[in-house]
């Protein structure tokens, strides 16, 4: 029963619809067409309406002049029979006028109210009154009712006539419009519609108008036809140049823009899709990763440019893509900065070797700028897919330590990645955020150790030796955990906290003994460059008053990077009265020759404790620290010896004209509870004094 009437009601739909569209048609010209024919009708059907009335009114004006002239007949007559009293005769005259064909009815009404009717005369008002007189006297009142609805014969045929007539033009002349309009309007509409619709050719990025079959007219759509050609072309040019600017940012956004290699987004890309190959083959395919870092590029940006540095990377990357792009489905992308990451088929471990080896040759030819030949290396880092990792991140961060291990291994060779490697970076990732701990709980220590004045053996002063003792990593040398500090820009946040706390201690150490002790503070060339650095000169350091007794010990490698950063640096801290002297001279780059140069911000040189532990046992170390003493005394910087450990030492020392010297054979570095016993000894014991 449901299903019944749901089909009753879905026939139903569609019977309306069916008639929805006979009514309203969807075509342009069908739907004219039902409106010349509508307005044809109901023009039509005006003129049929206001010809009835017409011939309705002309009739009905007939029908009472002929009944108007049928009373005039039978009026004397009557009149007479009236007068003589037939009533006979009168309603003989009645019945004969009531039979005309216009007549409905007739009344008589006499001068003593008495009525005589014939025919069918209804209480209605009377179409026409006749009084009736004879001889001047008052007979009565003739009342005729006509029939305003009569239509003869020829009026109905007329107006069939005229309807089959007007029919029959309206249908014509709606044909001949529609006609007319297909093929002025709708037929060009046709073509315009089927070629916008058509989605090939909107698609294409060939501009292909659409032309109508007609002689050129500048109408309507001759103007709707160019805009749309005009659309077109605008939209085809701009999917074009949408297309070609997806493609360059799809481009920029694989590709270096310098050295249009690919980049490191694109490295994922790659990488995943190999890994993917290599796990669907059988065999012991393999993939070699090498990630490379040049070695001296941070040294030709920093003096020569940065615009000598990209040619210097362009140059490198040609170099990488001819030995590695075209090689065992082999494949080069710049990872960022002046490091490079370079993938190949390799089936053993000699095959990446060589490989390896080939890369570090090809960047021994030194790269040519003017006139001047620049020479760089590169180290380099290997790692093996599925071997040393199933992710492209694993493998990446792998071979990126497998690098750092070749450059700290002396740079301009190669290392394959060691699961201890990662041993090394825990250690130094651990170290780095212990320390950072360690320095904001203050859990950091000072050791002090004694410079001795070797012309009166009198204790000039201290330096302040940071000492750092973890619970679960026991003591950490300074070797090990300074360098980290370094890399992470937390040593100037040490060399701070050192120099503050130092500071103040020695200064009480100064008020108790009376004494003018002097402070030596390590302090790291990086800090020169940090952010913060002049911010905390000129907060910090120009509120303190009487810092002429701190030196700052810095190493060879400030002499080196000697820009205008350190020179600001220099320049405030001299102003505020610290000196600065150059720690362990002689076991980096520097020379004699870079103490001349900067011998006006040095105040002290200290000789490093290699040259003085063989002072007594070889005579080119006596002639270096000879060299030494005697070029710091004609600029005026003293010297002063590290690693003291004997009298034999120290006399040769003496001998030399070295003013300081510390080590174990004063005293080791002590904490801050033993430095006042350490004093007290040390003034009650009376010191010989030795010259040569």
């Amino acid at each position: 029963m449901y299903s019944r009437n749901v089909n009753a009601h879905a026939k139903g739909d569609i019977m309306d619809k069916k008639g929805i569209k006979l009514l309203r048609p969807q075509k342009l010209g069908d739907r004219l067409a039902w409106y010349f024919i509508s307005i044809g009708l109901i023009f039509t059907l005006a003129v049929f309406i206001t010809l009835i009335e017409y011939e309705n009114r002309i009739h009905t004006e007939k029908i009472q002049s002929s009944s108007k002239e049928a009373v005039g007949a039978i009026k004397a007559q009557l009149e007479r029979n009236l007068w003589n009293v037939d009533d006979e005769g009168v309603q003989t005259l009645l019945d004969g006028f009531s039979r005309s064909p216009a007549i409905t009815g007739v009344q008589l009404t006499d001068e003593n109210g008495f009525a005589k009717r014939s025919g069918n005369f209804e209480d209605t008002d009377a179409d026409l009154e006749q009084v009736l007189y004879y001889e001047q006297q008052y007979l009565g009142t003739l009342q005729v009712q006509t029939s305003n609805t009569y239509l003869n014969h020829e009026f109905v045929d007329r107006i069939k006539l005229l309807g089959i007539a007007a029919a029959i033009f309206i249908g014509l002349f709606a044909c001949f419009l529609q006609i007319i309009v297909r093929r002025l309007v709708t037929d060009h509409l046709v073509t315009i519609s089927t070629a916008t619709r058509d989605i090939e050719r909107t698609k294409q990025n060939q501009y292909t108008p659409i032309k109508l079959n007609r002689s050129p007219i500048n109408d309507e759509l001759t103007d709707l036809v160019q805009a749309l050609n005009q659309a077109q072309q605008q939209a085809i040019e701009f999917r074009q140049a949408r297309e070609s600017y997806e493609n360059q940012l799809e481009y920029q956004a694989s590709n270096d823009a310098l050295t249009h290699l690919p980049n490191r987004r694109h490295i994922e890309k790659h990488l995943t899709n190999e890994m993917e190959k290599i796990s669907k083959q059988t065999g012991a395919n393999r993939l070699a990763l090498f990630f490379i870092d040049l070695d001296g590029f941070k040294e030709v940006n920093d003096s020569l440019g940065h615009s000598v540095g990209d040619r210097v990377l362009q140059a490198s990357a040609k170099r990488l893509k001819e030995l590695i792009a075209n090689n065992n489905n082999g494949y080069v992308a710049r990872f960022g900065g002046d490091e490079f990451i370079a993938t190949c088929s390799c089936n053993t471990k000699r095959e990446a070797e060589d490989i390896a080896e080939s890369i570090i040759h090809s960047f021994r030819e030194n790269f040519a700028h003017n006139n001047a030949q620049l020479q760089l290396g590169c180290s380099l880092g290997t790692v093996f897919f599925p071997d040393d990792g199933v992710t492209t991140e694993e493998l990446i961060r792998k071979a990126d330590t497998a690098m750092y291990h070749a450059k700290n291994s002396g740079r301009n060779t190669f290392a394959f990645f060691e699961p201890s490697m990662l041993q090394d970076v825990m250690l130094k990732n651990t170290i780095k955020n212990k320390l950072q701990n360690a320095l904001r709980d203050e859990k950091l220590e000072i050791y002090y150790q004694p410079l001795i004045n070797l012309r009166d053996m009198s204790i000039s002063g201290f330096e302040a030796l940071l000492r750092w003792e973890d619970e679960d990593l026991g003591e950490v040398r300074p070797d090990l955990f300074i360098p980290i500090a370094e890399q992470t820009g937390l040593i100037f946040h040490l060399d701070r906290w050192v120099l503050r706390t130092a500071s103040k201690q020695v200064k009480i150490w100064r008020d108790k003994f009376d004494r003018p002790f002097n402070l030596s503070v390590n302090f790291s060339p990086t800090n020169f460059h940090h952010r913060e650095m002049m911010p905390w000169i000129h907060n910090d350091l120009a509120q303190e008053s009487g810092l002429e007794w701190v030196e700052l010990e810095v190493t060879e490698r400030l002499v080196l990077n000697y820009d205008d950063n350190v020179i600001q640096g220099l320049e405030e801290l001299l102003k505020l009265g610290i000196s600065f002297s150059i720690d362990d001279f002689g076991t980096g780059y520097s020379s004699l020759g870079y103490i001349k140069k900067f011998s006006h911000i040095l105040s002290k040189i200290k000789i490093d404790r290699l040259f003085v532990h063989e002072i007594i046992n070889h005579s080119s170390d006596r002639a270096l620290v000879q060299s030494i003493v005697t070029l710091a005394k004609s600029l005026n910087i003293e010297v002063l010896a590290e690693g003291v450990e004997s009298r034999r030492q120290e006399d040769v020392l003496i001998q030399l004209g070295c003013d300081y010297a510390q080590g174990f054979i004063y005293e080791k570095p002590l904490g801050v509870d033993d430095i006042p016993e350490f004093l007290d000894t040390w003034l009650k014991t009376p010191r010989v004094v030795r010259s040569y």
